[in-house]
């Protein structure tokens, strides 16, 4: 019987086998480390990116390099993998297109003031005064009201991108590497913080708000599956 057991046990163990990739381009990342989380065995990719690493079907993977985001993948089917690791200074790139985004909201904006809405569709005070006519046109006219849905939408935009440079997938992953892939998007979207909230924070308060948000996280999904976290 305890024959049976191991044999069983053994033909669960296989070799995971897959190729790390450079996001967007077929670049090669050699020296990367494949950790089994469970077993805690790791490996080093070669210098195509091959690697294979003993695993169980439900293991999670971590894979990391030097200059990329850590990446986390489940183990089901032992087929080859091909996995895409995001490099790290990309980051910029958010900062880049956010500063892009205001460009081009801007220019829409110039566009709604060539067409008469100065305001954006909220004119002030002054403007009924010394200019009735274009305040009114502005604040009633279907423009103005175009132009002010898109204000709110522009407004809402440029926040969203001033908070999530600082709260975004790879701080997340730096402040918890042990987030699962299946956890990430749950956990952004439940604990994404506010503006002013970001405005004051540094480096170290964002890092500590990530990882008290998560202990809460965790507690909170094992209540909803009825078990208690360990002492």
């Amino acid at each position: 019987m305890l024959c049976c057991f191991f044999q069983s046990y053994a033909q669960s163990i296989k070799g995971q086998q897959g190729a790390i990739l450079k996001a967007g381009s077929n670049l090669r990342i050699s020296g990367a480390n494949i950790k089994n989380q469970r077993s805690n065995f790791s490996v080093v990719s070669n210098e195509l990116g091959i690697f294979t690493i003993l695993s169980s079907a439900g293991d999670t993977l971590e894979v990391s390099a030097m200059g990329y985001m850590t990446k986390y993948i489940v183990v089901s089917n032992f087929q080859d993998v091909i996995l895409y690791l995001q490099e790290i200074t990309q980051l910029d790139e958010v900062v880049v297109n956010g500063k892009s985004l205001e460009a081009d909201l801007n220019d829409i904006r110039n566009a709604y003031k060539s067409k008469g809405s100065y305001f954006s569709g909220k004119p002030p005070v002054l403007a009924y005064i010394f200019s009735p006519l274009s305040a009114l046109g502005d604040r009633f006219g279907k423009t103005g009201k175009r132009a002010r849905r898109f204000n709110n939408f522009a407004s809402q935009e440029l926040e969203y991108q001033e908070v999530t440079r600082k709260f975004n997938d790879l701080s997340i992953n730096t402040a918890v590497p042990a987030i699962t892939p299946e956890e990430l998007p749950d956990f952004r979207s439940d604990y994404m913080p506010t503006l002013e909230q970001v405005r004051l924070w540094n480096e170290y308060d964002m890092v500590v708000y990530i990882r008290k948000s998560y202990n809460e996280f965790k507690a909170i999904k094992q209540q909803e599956k009825g078990t208690v976290p360990a002492p």
